[in-house]
């Protein structure tokens, strides 16, 4: 599903981002992706979505080598890949609804298809009687899951969570934490960069721990912190 294989990348200024990066997440895992703050997360995440490429080693998505990929495919492999925000990132002049049929209208999706995927998905969300709401009407939780019907809609093989619980209260937190979880049980790989150590901690998920752009850590069954 994902492949990581001695990657190394750099910012444009030539600062180091990541060194010697090698990790597989198979189909069907979930897990998170931890460190603070400059340690690397969101350099692994723009090289999966393909908003950059690596500077030596592969990266490898859904089958594809994204180092070999065209810039004409790299919309196809977006479309493949559900991804979530912390910020929400929901248009304001638009319901809940229309929020997640415009994932489908901007890949010319038949009317018949938004009809039909559209409610599926906002029910599968918990959110089947807020389709009309617009985001300021509702719950920051509600809006987060606004968000995961967008993501999910396309029916995607990969859901990719950036920071997802970043500004929810931990009981929100968590239960956006568990309907992840129940996407998970039905087929979605599912990775999560995250600063929630109560969830990671609660979870015991597999965990791959980042420092100074090194993987230190891959745990099968992990906590926010290694315990020494």
């Amino acid at each position: 599903m994902i492949s990581f294989s001695n990657v190394y990348y750099s910012y444009q200024k030539g600062t180091s981002a990541l060194s010697d990066i090698s990790f597989l997440i198979d189909k069907g895992e979930f897990v998170f992706l931890v460190g603070i703050s400059g340690a690397g997360k969101s350099s692994v995440l723009k090289l999966i979505f393909r908003e950059t490429i690596v500077g030596s080693g592969q990266v490898s998505v859904l089958g594809r080598n994204l180092n070999r990929m065209r810039r004409r495919e790299i919309p196809h492999l977006r479309r493949q890949i559900g991804v979530v925000y912390q910020d929400f990132r929901l248009l304001p002049d638009k319901t809940a609804a229309e929020n997640v049929s415009f994932a489908l209208e901007v890949i010319e999706a038949h009317p018949k298809e938004i009809k039909r995927q559209v409610p599926r998905v906002l029910n599968l969300v918990g959110l089947g009687d807020k389709g009309q709401r617009y985001p300021h009407q509702l719950s920051g939780g509600e809006q987060q899951r606004v968000a995961m019907a967008r993501a999910l809609v396309n029916n995607p093989s990969l859901l990719v969570c950036d920071e997802p619980t970043g500004n929810l209260d931990p009981d929100t937190s968590w239960q956006i934490i568990s309907l992840l979880s129940q996407i998970n049980i039905l087929g979605t790989t599912v990775l999560i960069a995250t600063h929630d150590k109560d969830v990671v901690d609660r979870m015991n998920r597999r965990v791959l721990e980042l420092q100074a752009g090194r993987l230190v850590r891959d745990d099968r069954k992990g906590g926010y912190r290694h315990e020494v």
